[in-house]
């Protein structure tokens, strides 16, 4: 008899993936319609992502990954505004950062 669970806890590939494509959709949709909260960062926001990778739609997707990174931790982000605008500006570096590095690795 084994110690081990009768059910893997490892995610597997098909899982990563399913996971990945059903992230990169909640992205799409933050970033076609982000919640009131993000309104006054949004130009900014996009601006930014844009002169990082210098592509509309890498920087619209990459904006609604760092709004859908946003949106999952909720109440834990920054509360007062100067913190917050920080909070989603690195957030949108993180993003358009780790699309360049998907790109180079292609």
């Amino acid at each position: 008899m084994s110690s081990s669970p009768e059910t893997s806890t490892r995610t597997t590939g098909a899982h990563r993936a399913h996971r990945e494509a059903r992230d990169r959709a909640a992205a799409r949709t933050l970033a076609e319609h982000p919640p009131a909260c993000y309104e006054p960062h949004l130009d900014g926001l996009f601006t930014y992502c844009l002169s990082v990778l210098c592509d509309h739609e890498a920087a619209t997707a990459a904006l609604g990954e760092a709004l859908a990174c946003a949106e999952r931790r909720g109440q834990r982000g920054p509360e007062n505004a100067p913190e917050r605008r920080a909070w989603l500006y690195a957030l949108a570096r993180w993003a358009c950062l780790r699309r360049l590095a998907a790109a180079r690795q292609q």
